[in-house]
């Protein structure tokens, strides 16, 4: 394991420079280290975009943190899914899955890079520096509450790593997300709310705002997640778009509802595509088409499972935007079967096959801040002001239009928290269906006891000390020395 073997090799390449201190310097003067590598605040620009271009890459946004998070859902069922994806969705991934490997090891470059920009010795341009940090640290407490909700305790590297000396333990998942947690209070005091559009897709005071509610809410902390989720809901900052579809459409990115959004393009460079450039960063092509229909055999890797159909109510349109029935058309011809329709470009693209999309995935929007709040209200003892968020969100103009009922209905009747929060676990299914975010509600509501409220746990391979928490990747048990050191097991239960 390479922990063994690399080992050795360094601490023997120590003393044999140790023995010749007398004929070297100990301190070249002139190396560039990752602390001042950058001479400029421009500079420093260029570095977060790196922090952005790994977000936007294959190893997460671009692919692999879709299929990791939607996978665990019951939103998807799967046809031909025989490899590592395959294992995600029956729950029998291990050690040495690849999508879990690559999605840890995304976060942590994206990590490194924010450390080095955060880390830095720049003086020249005080208010661009301190904005550019600022974006470091939400990317930052962006990956650490991701890896921290997904695996627990994981190792807190708030500095540049360059040597062995840089290992460091297991925190505990109280812990990352206290950090997370505190840089989002710095950023959100330091971003903008709103950019020119040449950089539009860079972090906002919004976007760190509503991540804090996010990270509160899956620690259990609905007033403080209340709190700064109503900093969210400023009048005039962000509103519902008309059309549902306009959330999930290449032709209407950074709309009124979007507050924070992946970019994609379709014409990325090579080193873009890899998420390796320095220099544009925010910019690179979505491969989530894999998870389009192929409209050449008819068969779909992942379909919509029939438990979110069933779910949608007669009148609700939102079924029209997440998913294509049969007899649904397509810009060539007519579906033959269910299929996804989120993020695909059928709409607009008569190829067959498998069509790689620059649709921007927005990964935070306004709709799920208001049902956030709904919740945080229940939660806290407002039914009456948990309703009426539940209702902004369905006075959306298409919604209205289509006479979808406000609640209470006779479906939903909402006269007691029970009640409420059944309505609550409705409306985020099917609003935020395909969007990476029924996984980490499913996380929230087991450890609450709460999915009793909706017939059981929807996941049927779930067991209990196993499947709460992803497998830590093997390769980082064999590359990290310290892992297991701190008090905090190196692997979790189950695995």
């Amino acid at each position: 394991m390479k922990k063994y073997t690399l080992l050795p090799a360094f601490i023997t390449a120590m003393a044999l420079l140790g023995s010749c201190e007398s004929q070297l310097e100990k301190v070249n003067p002139n190396a560039v280290t990752s602390e001042n590598y950058f001479k400029t605040a421009a500079e420093l620009e260029k570095g977060v975009n790196a922090a952005y271009t790994t977000l936007n890459g294959s190893y997460l946004v671009g692919n692999c943190y879709v299929w990791l998070h939607d996978l665990r859902s019951d939103d998807f069922v799967g046809t031909t899914l025989a490899d590592d994806r395959g294992e995600i969705l029956r729950g029998s991934l291990g050690v040495n899955n690849s999508y879990t490997e690559r999605v840890w090891k995304g976060f942590y470059i994206v990590i490194h890079r924010a450390n080095v920009v955060i880390n830095n010795t720049v003086t020249d341009d005080e208010a661009l520096k301190n904005r550019v940090v600022a974006e470091a640290k939400f990317l930052r407490a962006f990956s650490y509450f991701e890896l921290a909700s997904l695996w627990g305790g994981v190792p807190l590297i708030t500095k540049p790593v360059s040597d062995f000396s840089g290992f460091v333990p297991r925190s505990t998942q109280p812990a990352v997300y206290e950090a997370a947690i505190n840089d989002l209070k710095e950023a959100a005091e330091a971003l903008p709310s709103t950019y020119d559009a040449k950089d539009n897709g860079r972090a906002t005071k919004g976007a760190a705002n509503a991540l804090l509610g996010r990270i509160y809410m899956q620690m259990g902390d609905f007033a403080n997640a209340k709190t700064y989720l109503e900093k969210v809901r400023t009048p005039g900052q962000y509103a519902l778009t008309d059309d549902s579809n306009d959330n999930f459409r290449e032709e209407t990115e950074f709309n009124k509802e979007s507050i924070f959004e992946c970019v994609f393009s379709p014409y990325p460079s090579a080193a873009e595509d890899e998420g390796d450039d320095y220099a544009q960063g925010l910019y690179r092509e979505s491969t989530n088409g894999t998870r389009q229909y192929d409209m050449n055999t008819g068969n779909g890797i992942v379909l919509p499972a029939p438990g979110l159909k069933k779910d949608f109510e007669t009148a609700d349109v939102r079924r029209k935007a997440t998913i294509y029935d049969v007899g649904d058309t397509w810009a060539g011809g007519r579906m033959t079967q269910e299929s996804w329709k989120k993020y695909t470009l059928s709409y607009k693209n008569a190829t067959p096959g498998n069509v790689a999309s620059a649709i921007n995935r927005r990964l935070i929007r306004y709709a799920e801040v208001l049902l956030m709040l709904a919740e945080c209200e229940n939660e806290t003892g407002s039914l009456v002001n948990a309703i009426a968020r539940l209702n902004d969100v369905r006075s959306r103009t298409d919604l209205k239009t289509a006479k979808l009922p406000q609640f209470p209905n006779a479906a939903f009747p909402c006269r007691t928290r029970d009640e409420v929060m059944k309505a609550i676990m409705h409306e985020r299914k099917v609003e935020l269906a395909g969007e990476q975010v029924r996984n980490r509600d499913i996380m929230r509501w087991r450890a609450s006891g709460k999915l009793a409220l909706i017939g059981g746990d929807p996941i049927t391979y779930f067991q209990a000390n196993r499947h709460e928490l992803l497998p830590i990747p093997q390769s980082e048990i064999d590359r990290n020395i310290a892992l297991g050191t701190g008090g905090v097991p190196a692997q979790n239960p189950g695995y």
